[in-house]
């Protein structure tokens, strides 16, 4: 018995110890590349690209952007994707969201949407940003669509990408959902759940952009970059937070009013856009629907020309509204 405890304590600390390295190796090969701000208690990195002096149309620049990555990745997704030509002419800021990259997490408390939305609009505020069009993937769309109806007043205009909008039953929700048990949650993050995820990692990823490739950009992003157990932990307690925080924000989608762009692959694999997507543009009046043929959950990277397109038609949609009207 005792023989046995030890064996496991010594193969639990192996662990411990291989998560620890990897996860500093990570770090060192692909360090942070934007910059540092801190919110409240929360320290925030972000990626800012684009004109710096242009802080909105309200000083006569082109309207900036916030771009929120779904759930488990970096902003970095979308550096590999369409950043370069989104940030040509506007100002681009794309926020590791909390826990994610190297952004602070913060109290399980606040993993939701709409906690994660007041978060980012008051970094946003911070950098001088006024009515960004905010471009929200997957898990990040509900985030997006927090921020719409708790501050329809700071916003442009919305682009929502893949998003899972509607609290529709996710039984597959409930492995990834480990790391945020208490107390058991910590331990298997920082010890069995890295080695088995990093299994799992190549089959996921070719899952998640089906039926399009995975593009070789993503080798730049290291696997344990991505399995550090903090981020297993973060990306856990707001896949968890995110049903119920749907299901509260659902009734209301038919109170926004900024101009807003739905996309989404006919072929997504993660979420369906028929209970996601058709469904919110049909809730909300004045949206536009772009459900992109032989496409999976990942647009921005299969098809960036069509959503910087949908972008586009967000921008001009705001040219032709006022502030006041949009508020």
């Amino acid at each position: 018995m005792r023989s046995g405890l030890a064996l496991t304590a010594g193969l639990l600390a192996g662990l411990w110890l291989d998560a620890r390295r990897r996860t500093n190796r990570a770090e060192r090969v692909h360090p942070p590349s934007g910059h540092f701000m801190s919110v409240g208690d929360t320290r925030l990195h972000y990626l800012d690209h684009g004109p710096a002096d242009s802080g909105g149309p309200a000083d006569g620049g082109a309207t900036p952007m916030v771009f929120l990555h779904g759930n488990g990745t970096t902003a970095d997704d979308w550096a590999l994707s369409l950043l370069d030509k989104a940030a040509r002419n506007r100002r681009c800021v794309c926020f590791d969201r909390p826990g994610h990259g190297y952004s602070e997490a913060t109290p399980r408390r606040d993993a939701g949407p709409a906690a994660q939305a007041a978060l980012l609009r008051a970094a946003t505020r911070k950098l001088g940003l006024e009515r960004p069009i905010i471009v929200g993937h997957s898990l990040a769309g509900a985030v997006a669509l927090a921020w719409a109806l708790d501050f329809p007043e700071e916003i442009g205009g919305l682009v929502i990408l893949s998003a899972f909008t509607h609290p529709t039953p996710r039984l597959d929700f409930l492995p990834m959902m480990g790391p945020a048990i208490p107390a058991a949650g910590p331990l298997l993050s920082h010890t069995v759940l890295p080695p088995l995820d990093r299994l799992i990692l190549p089959a996921l990823m070719r899952r998640i952009f089906e039926p399009n490739p995975v593009p070789p950009s993503y080798d730049e992003l290291p696997p344990d970059l991505l399995l550090r157990p903090t981020q297993l932990e973060a990306a856990a307690a707001q896949l968890a937070a995110l049903i119920p925080g749907v299901a509260a924000m659902a009734p209301r989608y038919s109170e926004i009013r900024c101009p807003m762009a739905v996309v989404a692959g006919r072929e997504d694999r993660i979420v369906d856009p028929h209970a996601h997507a058709v469904q919110l543009h049909n809730a909300v009046a004045g949206s536009t629907l772009h459900l992109l043929a032989e496409t999976g959950h990942m647009p921005h990277h299969a098809r960036p020309d069509a959503v910087m397109a949908a972008i586009e038609r967000v921008e001009r949609a705001m040219n032709t509204v006022p502030a006041h009207a949009a508020s």
